[in-house]
């Protein structure tokens, strides 16, 4: 058994030791335009969600209503639309050239809660490109747009009627 436990101690040692020195000696792609390994996306992926679930659960302090998600539709246009596309249009720019890609949200609208979306904005995500924007918005513009993009799925009828226009 003890020398069994050696084994896979220097076996994951070695292991580790091999991947540091890939690192080191630049083996690895930084190329945003070049898709990353697929280990790299899984563990990105499993990092994000696990600190998403760490965030403080901060409710909107604001009504929403049709107004309030219509200035959010036009924060979103004039501050992000650049890099997270329009209703069926993605952004070039954000969906290509990027690493990694900006969501495109009138593709597919981001499934995260209104708060975690407001935190996302105020904060941004480290080794994204996604700059954190509380010094760009205060933080009512900042629900507003979380109001909005988190209600993409079921927007009241006016506010789906200007998010569709092209």
């Amino acid at each position: 058994m003890r020398r069994f436990a050696l084994g896979l101690f220097f076996g994951v040692l070695t292991a580790a030791l091999v991947f540091l020195f890939a690192v080191v000696v630049g083996a690895f792609k930084i190329e945003a335009d070049v898709p990353p390994l697929r280990i790299e996306g899984r563990l990105a992926k499993q990092a994000f969600n696990a600190s998403i679930r760490r965030i403080p659960a901060e409710q909107n302090p604001y009504r929403v209503d049709d107004a309030f998600l219509l200035e959010g539709l036009k924060l979103f246009r004039s501050g992000c639309a650049g890099c997270h596309g329009e209703y069926s249009k993605p952004s070039d720019w954000g969906s290509r050239h990027f690493y990694p890609p900006a969501p495109q949200f009138g593709e597919a609208p981001p499934r995260r809660t209104e708060a975690e979306i407001f935190y996302i904005v105020q904060h941004g995500i480290r080794y994204s490109g996604m700059g954190g924007w509380s010094g760009l918005m205060n933080k009512e513009q900042t629900w507003k747009v979380a109001s909005f993009l988190s209600r993409l799925d079921d927007l009241p009828p006016q506010v789906a009627a200007e998010w569709h226009k092209q």
